[in-house]
């Protein structure tokens, strides 16, 4: 009996659709934007990536682009996240911020991109992690984990998206 509530336990769990989310393959799967990793600081495993910003006049950060799963109605986006002395620039969604962008199948934005968290000062390791609803026209989502226009150092480790299907529609 309780081999089979293990089993049916297994068949609800979603993968993880984000590649190499806890950096331990290196930048596989990531598009680097002046990012470094770190195995000082890790939440999990060997490394975390660290995004070191020394002047706030520029955008560092990594991205990744993954098809989103038919009959998806919601992602479940979380990362863990740690800063250390981030001062944002002029504009208040400056800092360490934690993002999602969804695109259609021209490659164009659909909506606007769906902040997860922007954080400032210092923060020891935490869940940052929201459920975001896909907008209509959505075949691709971008996940960015960015020092945007802010100096500082801001790690990353364990990222993770996971759909969320829709409930089936049912007929009378």
């Amino acid at each position: 009996m309780l081999l089979l509530l293990l089993a049916a336990g297994k068949v609800h769990a979603q993968k993880n659709l984000i590649t190499n989310g806890g950096f331990e393959e290196e930048m596989y799967g990531w598009n680097d934007g002046g990012v470094k990793l770190t195995p000082w600081d890790a939440k999990t495993g060997k490394n975390s990536c660290a995004i070191i910003a020394t002047n706030a006049a520029n955008w560092l950060g990594v991205d990744q682009q993954v098809v989103i799963p038919k009959k998806a109605g919601k992602l479940e986006v979380s990362a863990w996240l740690k800063t250390i002395n981030v001062m944002k620039g002029k504009d208040d969604w400056n800092g360490a911020v934690f993002s999602v962008e969804f695109l259609d199948k021209a490659d164009k934005k659909v909506g606007e991109g769906i902040n997860i968290v922007t954080l400032t000062g210092d923060h020891a390791w935490e869940l940052a992690s929201k459920e975001v609803l896909i907008p209509a026209g959505a075949v691709r989502f971008k996940l960015l984990l960015v020092m945007g226009y802010a100096t500082g150092t801001f790690l990353i480790d364990d990222v993770a998206v996971k759909a969320i299907m829709s409930d089936p529609v049912t007929k009378n």
